[in-house]
């Protein structure tokens, strides 16, 4: 029985504390509204909407508190709220009272500032000011509100200060600490070959006395039996010269061993006092010319000869310590750190703004408008999605069964008249989606800025030195791609539709992703000024070239490095760029010594590829076709720009060997098939718009490029410039490229022969090659003297009409008639 009283007494004592609970939170929710109430009649009030009593209120409020009686409403609900929600909370307490404090703070601020801070302003700037002054009553009023503040949001304003500081430094010490390790590495190996060259200096100077010795040995046999007499006169005597007679048959050297006991001082006044060059080249003078200039000796020259071979040996002694001080500066000047490239600051480029796509409420009523306008015309779709990108929104659609895809696409026109757009683009369907994509411009379109692209996770983690910020794809995602897995790329677009900007992006992004040893780039501006702004940075291996006859020839000494490469992979068994990099890496410095380093990847960029075709279309279309068939193992990439994407330019086997593929506006779907064998370029809205397509891709993706201004591109350039110093160009390619260029513009690839007759420059030298060959065929003549097919048939025809080659058998090769003889009569009578 008194177990179950006590039960119950626990049941109802529990009971008791649920309802207090309630009756507590049902207290609190009335004080809240009823605070709310109040508050609301107070703003009402103030805006002189409260009647009579409000103004009275509004009155005494303004008198009190001036302008701050604006957020006396505020700051009253604010207060019991977080009062009541917090009951029992000391930090609660504390922040609502920082918060009454600010209040009044900001009413002296305005009492200062405006004079307006009614009463209580009034009040404590009138305690304030005489204390400390104005400007110190300003002074403590702001830094109390920023401590109001910080207890009101618990968030420090210097704690970010104090962790970018932090990292900064953090960041430096690694770089210090680096820099260190690699100096004293560097310092280490060039001591081991100081080291190494004091040795061999030291063994030279021992052969040096050992020959000497040899030789005073000769002398001494010639001589034997000859008292030496080294006495001097009375006015060329000085007092540290002695009378030296040795007695007869002591060997020579036992008493010179005994002069060269000298003490440190003398023997360095020895060596000071005589020049080594003199001793050196006395050395080495033959047996018989010291004979000829010495055919009678007395004592006086025994003397003179015994002080030249001590001058001699302590000669050599100079030379090896001569040899090891210029060891010891050349390893000093190479253990300094040699000037390392540096990546341009991302400061120097602009940074985009957070505004971009339509807002939602129109992207709402433009899907409604599209739902409708296709179920008007008996096309019922849901719309699954919309994605909003920079430029252009698309608008998904899911059909209902038994609609055909290209009932859809058949009502281009009049989606684009129902919306207002000024035009659309149907994907139908979108890859790897059941839906079909239509894509509206958008009202107002956002420019994508080069520096998000760069600072984007994507980028910074691409492992691929040649990666480059294509631009942001129609869902807004940045989108990097590698050229080295393109291999080549063709850029094709009308005039004015961001061609130049898309390369100037491609250089940019190398700019900031690779270093001078890892890649080198080839530019080739036939339009002279949209490239021309990068001659001087390090990464060019010849100036910018802007003449279209020198373009082939750069072209062609990028064929002839492929070949050099293949011939260096096959030499050490590996299969491209990568492999052969990486086994020079793993060989050790003594394995290194004589062989090629480490090869840069090079990236050939042409901004126009129809005025090279031109002026040497046979030239250019051959060297483009074998680097882009062959050159990607050998790690040399194309990329070719062109405003005219005709198929006289981009021809058949241009195209066939370039898979990766981006288009800008064009102006019909002939120039879009051209490009990327498809309609949809000529729908494209310019300024960066793009169908990026490159190799892997089943259909084009809808990107909207990056942006660079020139004034951006220009600073980077002058960084570059300042950091890396003057250019070092490749004399070699220079030279070749030039030779190339004379003689294309000695003939012209066309026509315009060199003699009055009508026949070719070549003529002469074909018709030798041909005879010394002893077989006759155009492909021949191309591949001897670099010259396209029309010209060399219409070399082949002169021979043939001369009588040199024989007429055309089919798909054999023609017949030589002439001996070399008789083709050398034949040039002197003719020509």
């Amino acid at each position: 029985m008194a177990s179950k009283s006590r039960t119950g007494r626990r049941k109802k004592t529990t009971g008791r504390k649920k309802n207090n609970v309630q009756q507590s939170f049902v207290a609190d929710e009335i004080i809240i509204w009823l605070t709310l109430a109040a508050s609301i009649l107070l703003l009402l009030s103030i805006f002189g909407l409260g009647g009579a009593a409000g103004g009275a209120v509004s009155a005494v409020l303004f008198d009190l508190f001036g302008y701050s009686t604006y957020l006396v409403p505020f700051l009253l609900f604010g207060a019991v709220t977080f009062v009541l929600s917090n009951r029992g909370n000391k930090a609660a307490y504390v922040k609502t009272g920082a918060a009454i404090l600010l209040f009044v703070l900001i009413t002296t601020f305005l009492e200062l500032l405006l004079e307006e801070g009614g009463f209580l302003g009034g009040a404590v700037t009138g305690v304030l000011v005489p204390a400390i002054g104005t400007a110190g009553t300003y002074v403590v009023d702001v830094i109390l509100m920023i401590i109001c503040a910080v207890i009101i949001t618990g968030k420090s304003a210097l704690k970010g200060v104090k962790e970018r500081g932090g990292q900064a430094y953090g960041r430096a010490r690694e770089d210090a600490a680096r820099r260190k390790e690699l100096a004293q590495t560097r310092r280490m190996i060039r001591q081991k070959e100081a080291q190494r060259e004091l040795e061999e200096a030291k063994k030279e100077a021992k052969a040096l006395e050992k020959e000497e010795k040899e030789s005073l040995r000769r002398k001494d046999r010639h001589v034997s039996g000859v008292s030496f007499d080294t006495t001097l006169g009375e006015k060329g005597k000085s007092p540290d010269v002695k009378e030296i007679t040795p007695p007869a048959g002591e060997d020579l050297f036992a008493q010179e061993a005994a002069d060269m006991e000298l003490p440190f001082e003398e023997t360095k006044e020895a060596v000071q006092a005589e020049e080594p060059s003199f001793v050196i080249n006395r050395a080495q003078m033959p047996e018989e010319t010291i004979r000829e200039e010495q055919p009678e000796i007395s004592g006086e020259t025994a003397a003179a000869e015994e002080k030249k071979t001590r001058r001699t040996k302590m000669g050599a002694e100079a030379v090896a310590m001569e040899a090891a001080q210029v060891g010891q500066m050349a390893a000093e000047a190479d253990a300094a750190p040699k000037k390392e490239y540096r990546t341009p600051p991302i400061s120097l480029l602009t940074k985009g703004k957070n505004t971009g796509g339509d807002s939602d409420a129109h992207l709402r009523e433009t899907a409604r408008k599209l739902q409708e306008t296709l179920h008007n015309f008996g096309v019922n779709v849901t719309i699954t999605n919309v994605s909003c990108g920079p430029a252009v929104t698309r608008y998904e659609l899911q059909p209902e069964q038994g609609v055909k895809v290209s009932k859809i696409v058949g009502l281009t026109d009049d989606i684009k008249l129902n919306l207002a757009a000024a035009d659309i683009r149907i994907e139908a369907p979108i890859p790897g989606k059941a839906a079909v994509g239509i894509e509206v411009p958008n009202k107002e379109n956002a420019v994508v800025h080069l520096r998000d692209l760069l600072e984007s996770g994507e980028f910074k983690n691409s492992k691929s030195a040649i990666a480059f910020a294509a631009g942001r794809d129609i869902a807004g995602k940045p989108v990097v791609a590698d050229i080295a897995k393109m291999p080549h790329l063709l850029v094709a677009g009308a005039t004015g539709s961001g061609k130049s900007v898309c390369i100037n992006t491609m250089i940019i992004s190398i700019l900031y992703k690779a270093s001078p040893e890892d890649v080198k780039l080839i530019m080739i501006d036939p339009k002279v000024v949209e490239l021309s702004v990068y001659n001087g940075i390090p990464h060019l291996m010849i100036p910018v070239v802007t003449d279209p006859k020198k373009a082939a020839g750069a072209l062609n000494w990028a064929v002839a490095e492929m070949m050099k490469r293949y011939e260096l992979f096959a030499k050490y068994n590996v299969r491209d760029i990568k492999g052969f990099n990486e086994k020079t890496e793993n060989m050790t410095p003594e394995e290194r010594e004589g062989k090629p380093g480490k090869l840069p990847q090079i990236v050939i960029i042409v901004d126009e590829l129809a005025d090279l075709m031109m002026v040497a279309p046979g030239e250019v279309e051959e060297a483009i076709c074998r680097l882009a068939q062959l050159a990607r193992a050998a790690g040399i990439h194309l990329v070719v720009a062109t405003q005219r994407p005709s198929v006289n330019v981009i021809t058949g086997l241009i195209k066939a060997n370039m898979p990766s593929r981006i288009a800008f506006s064009v102006s019909s779907g002939v120039d879009s098939r051209t490009i990327i064998d498809m309609n949809g370029a000529e729908k494209l809205l310019g300024k960066g718009d793009m169908l990026f397509y490159p190799s892997g891709y089943q259909k084009p993706a809808r990107v909207q490029g990056a942006f660079v201004s020139d004034k951006e591109v220009q600073a980077v350039v002058e960084y570059l410039k300042k950091q890396n110093g003057e250019a070092s160009y490749s004399e070699e390619i220079v030279t070749e490229v030039n030779s190339t260029a004379s003689s294309l513009g000695s003939v012209p690839s066309g026509d315009v022969s060199a003699g009055g007759d009508g026949r070719d420059a070549y003529f002469a030298e074909a018709g030798r090659f041909i005879i010394e060959k002893e077989k006759a065929s155009i492909g021949m003549l191309q591949r001897m003297f670099r010259i396209g097919f029309n010209r060399a048939a219409r070399i082949m025809d002169q021979l043939c009409e001369a009588g040199v080659v024989g007429p055309e058998e089919g798909t054999k090769p023609r017949k030589v008639l002439m001996s070399m003889e008789e083709f050398e009569a034949y040039i002197e009578e003719n020509m």
